[in-house]
């Protein structure tokens, strides 16, 4: 049997591991605690997150700062390598 199935405790059928109910008998392969866990859970992930989009947000706009100014920034390294080399 593969791993991605099981058997159905009530009429023996084979299942999708992890499903709710046995699709040849009706009935409920997990408490209805469980159910609502796997929904929530489910839900949680396809939710938005505005965490994440401040996240990217701040990244992009240090990198086009990084970007508008790399000349400079370049140049006070350059600068500080040579003094520290001269040091």
């Amino acid at each position: 049997m593969n791993n991605k199935f099981d058997n159905c405790p009530y009429c023996g059928r084979t299942v999708i591991k992890g499903a709710m109910r046995c699709v040849a008998c009706g009935r409920p392969l997990q408490t209805p605690a469980e159910q609502v866990a796997i929904i929530e859970r489910l839900q949680g992930k396809n939710r938005f997150n505005i965490g994440r989009l401040v996240n990217y947000a701040v990244i992009i706009a240090l990198m086009g700062v990084a970007y508008y100014y790399s000349e400079r920034i370049i140049r006070f390294l350059k600068i500080i390598i040579k003094d520290i080399m001269n040091f």
